[in-house]
């Protein structure tokens, strides 16, 4: 029968990691019953909440972000409505009739482009 190919250094690994742990969890627990001090790093700590600071606001940023694209591709399509609403109701003999088509080409040329642009 074939063996499996083992992992170099598995057992040896597996060993050191629990070492690690044995040894995290006894300075712990002598830190608990007072028997030793426990060191602090403040410019870790300052940095560590400087940039748990910086991902809580770019977490919040690419929400806003988010939210305002939808927003937009929402007003775009409303836009679309509307203008095909005008174009609809307005009147063959009103003044200005053949100049409303092209103006809605436009804006929808305008929103289409915002909405590439913001998504760039």
């Amino acid at each position: 029968m074939a063996e499996a190919p083992s992992k170099p250094g598995g057992a040896g690994l597996f060993a050191k990691h629990v070492q690690k742990r044995f040894m995290r969890a006894q300075e712990m627990v002598l830190q608990k019953i007072g028997k030793t001090v426990e060191t602090k790093d403040e410019q870790f700590e300052q940095c560590a909440n400087s940039f748990n600071k910086q991902q809580a606001d770019g977490n919040r940023l690419h929400k806003d972000l988010r939210a305002y694209l939808n927003a937009v591709k929402v007003m775009h399509e409303t836009s679309k409505r509307l203008s095909l609403t005008l174009q609809e109701v307005y009147e063959c003999e009103w003044d200005g009739q053949q100049d409303l088509h092209p103006i809605i080409e436009n804006n929808d040329l305008l929103w289409a482009d915002y909405e590439e642009k913001l998504s760039d």
